[in-house]
């Protein structure tokens, strides 16, 4: 099966790009024949991840997406068993159950290095926050169910959300997804929050209108507990 690799990306500010070259340049080495589309949204604040991953998706001529962030790498030993999986019929797949957010100084000491070759060893002292659980960062599914829930919700804009209403729409429609063991490194890039100390993309402000529609939305996938109710949700 042909393997599509899906990156969302928008560098408002500058401060994305250097890392993004770097992890997509190890993609193509250790992944050669897979081929990898990069889509940015619609160019408006506040960044829509959602709709530039269903951009590349459209552009997309694989039978099996990977969904990916554009600082992330994981061991391919793990992707490569999630991939596997998929073309056995699992519905989808999260290959990690951890992630490290690198600190500056380690970034700067991988991105120094070849991205075809081997990475340091890394410690949970080395990451932002020590390691962390997994929502997104990296996801393994079938075009094919991909298409039965309509992509990514493209009513979610602004930083947060997209990935819990992904994961239990294709829970709830296509079939629960088998958790890997890898972690997901990401590489380090600046990480605004606004006033009240939460994540936001550059430009996006805590708009109250737009928050508080989104956090609406969000029950309603939470409230879906059956495939008809996500059905009815996805309805857009």
């Amino acid at each position: 099966m042909k393997l599509s690799i899906l990156v969302p990306f928008r560098d408002a500010d500058g401060t994305r790009t250097r890392a993004r070259d770097w992890i997509l340049a190890r993609w193509a080495h250790f992944y050669p024949d897979a081929e990898i589309i990069v889509a940015s949204d619609d160019g408006v604040d506040p960044f829509n991840k959602s709709l530039a991953v269903n951009k590349a998706a459209a552009q997309a001529t694989g039978d099996i997406f990977v969904i990916l962030d554009a600082d992330t790498w994981i061991d391919p030993q793990f992707m490569n068993r999630a991939i596997g999986l998929v073309e056995q019929g699992v519905p989808w797949v999260i290959p990690a159950r951890r992630s490290m957010r690198l600190k500056q100084d380690i970034s700067e000491k991988i991105m120094a290095l070849s991205p075809e070759g081997p990475l340091p060893a890394i410690t949970a002292t080395q990451a932002e926050g020590g390691i962390a659980p997994v929502v997104g960062f990296l996801w393994v599914v079938s075009r094919a169910g991909f298409e039965q829930i309509g992509g990514m919700d493209e009513r979610i804009r602004g930083w947060g959300g997209e990935d819990t209403a992904f994961t239990m729409a294709m829970d709830r429609v296509v079939g629960k997804h088998h958790r890997g063991a890898g972690t997901v490194m990401c590489l380090w890039h600046p990480r605004p929050r606004d006033e009240d100390r939460k994540r936001v993309w550059v430009g996006q402000g805590r708009r109250r209108d737009t928050e508080q529609a989104k956090e609406a939305l969000h029950a309603r996938y939470a409230n879906a507990k059956s495939r008809a109710a996500m059905l009815q949700v996805l309805a857009r």
